[in-house]
């Protein structure tokens, strides 16, 4: 749990300083367990073209119908400032906050579609669709295909999900909205060249995630070999 302690002398000298320090913990602390993923959406939406105030930033919030103190809308702008959601700068008499693109790269579907680039066009739509599915534990949507620049097409090796969860699996997504009656894909059955092909692929994906420094070999080897 993070905490943001004000740094001002007009502000943290003397009981009144104690007082408003120990409110402001308290809100901060309030953002990160209770606030909903909608309200995540809207600020981090409103502010990815453009940055903005804190008052502008509770002026739009009111618009969309949240009226929340602006203590509150402070320490959560902070909070997704101190998990790398948000960019902040001074810009005085304010501090402006906007939408931190760069440290979104690690998006699971942002790092899932440039591996797919390397692999084979003919096994490129199965391998996202077997790992999707592998990594959320349900059928993937045709939306959260388009994410990983797929475009569902007819394979052997994947099917349309008639699972009858599917609405529930539509609903618990919190992250982003999948359009009413978008369409969801699984496997059809398990084929060695899908599983080798996806291996491959979050093989690099930890090979690039990862600092492997000291641990790996220095001389390449293109197999491993036992003894028998």
């Amino acid at each position: 749990m993070f905490f943001y302690s004000l740094s001002s002398p007009s502000v943290t000298n003397g009981c009144f300083g104690v007082i408003y320090q120990s409110i402001y913990q308290v809100c901060y602390q309030y953002q990160l367990l209770y606030m909903s993923e909608k309200f995540f959406n809207v600020i981090t939406n409103m502010l990815k073209e453009r940055q903005l105030s804190i008052s502008s930033i509770s002026r739009e919030l009111k618009s969309e119908g949240y009226d929340q103190h602006r203590l509150i809308i402070t320490g959560y702008l902070r909070a997704l400032y101190d998990t790398g959601y948000l960019v902040e700068q001074e810009i005085p008499p304010s501090k402006v906050y906007s939408y931190n693109h760069r440290g979104q790269e690690t998006d699971i579907y942002r790092i899932l579609e440039n591996s797919l680039k390397d692999v084979d066009p003919g096994y490129r739509y199965p391998v996202a669709v077997y790992i999707l599915t592998s990594l959320l534990n349900r059928p993937c949507f045709r939306y959260e295909l388009s994410l990983v620049g797929i475009t569902p097409k007819t394979s052997s090796y994947v099917r349309e999900s008639r699972n009858e969860r599917i609405k529930e699996f539509r609903e618990d997504i919190s992250r982003f909205d999948v359009p009413e009656g978008d369409k969801a894909y699984e496997m059809n059955g398990h084929d060695a060249g899908v599983i080798l092909h996806s291996s491959d692929v979050i093989n690099g994906i930890m090979k690039n995630l990862l600092d492997l420094t000291g641990l790996k070999s220095r001389y390449q080897q293109s197999t491993l070999e036992y003894d028998q």
